[in-house]
């Protein structure tokens, strides 16, 4: 079967993106509206760390339907300064010697029936943003709901198999557990699997992986997991595919 011709690609990326806008947070008012988002999701609003990224907004016509910041670091030693870093020793990320992006407060509206999308599209633009900065990392810190680590014990005793092993991710919270003590009974495999966020399915299903611990973040009322991807080790099929889709992106 032969490769699709450009204005097929164009079409095919076009009916991907679907009714959906995804662009670039321009002025307060942006902000305004994707604090008000998080604070419906999360309950908390802006914060430090906002006028320093750059905050995306995923809409379906006016309504404001997903958003996420992304805040670039040119090399790994400046990650010191990131959000993530409140929580995790991200000392060893001064070796990396290229650019690199924190992906923070993704949310999507609770009653949108249409979260898949925002999801798909979501990872399309951080494909765009990644291209834009020449970015070999993307990282964060993933969220389950609720602070009590006994509701999510299964789920994260299937992260073990995920657990990055280039870079060492210490312990700096008080509140922790490590992923590694925990446990993994079979019986509980598919509810554990469908407690997993799915916006850490999406990092695992790119190649992505996480550090050896979860701590609790009282401020969000959640637990986490920091999570990263080597832009590099992203399967290619699936790095062309979001590419496809980002060309119907402006992100301007």
């Amino acid at each position: 079967m032969g490769q699709p011709s450009a204005p097929q690609q164009s079409e095919a990326a076009r009916a991907a993106a679907g009714p959906f806008r995804v662009r670039l947070g321009k002025n307060a008012d942006d902000l305004a509206r994707v604090v008000a988002l998080r604070r419906a999701r999360f309950g908390v609003g802006a914060d430090n760390f906002d006028d320093k990224a750059t905050q995306v907004l995923i809409e379906n016509g006016n309504q404001l339907v997903g958003a996420f910041r992304l805040r670039h670091f040119a090399t790994g030693r400046d990650m010191a300064r990131s959000y993530s870093a409140q929580f995790y020793d991200l000392a060893d990320f001064q070796r990396l010697a290229a650019p690199a992006l924190e992906l923070g407060r993704f949310c999507v509206q609770a009653d949108f029936s249409g979260q898949t999308d925002v999801l798909r599209l979501a990872f399309a633009a951080m494909a765009a943003l990644v291209d834009r900065a020449g970015a070999a990392m993307l990282f964060g810190c993933a969220s389950f709901q609720g602070t009590d680590f006994g509701l999510h014990r299964a789920s994260l005793s299937l992260l073990k198999a995920h657990i990055g092993t280039q870079w060492k991710i210490s312990k700096i919270a008080a509140q922790g557990v490590d992923l590694k003590t925990l446990s993994h009974i079979s019986d509980e495999a598919p509810a554990a699997l469908r407690g997993i966020p799915p916006l850490l399915r999406s990092y695992l299903s790119i190649g992505g992986w996480v550090g050896d611990h979860a701590v609790q973040d009282f401020d969000l009322g959640t637990i986490h997991v920091f999570t990263a991807v080597a832009v590099a080790d992203i399967p290619p099929a699936r790095a062309a595919a979001l590419r496809a889709i980002a060309q119907s992106l402006t992100l301007e």
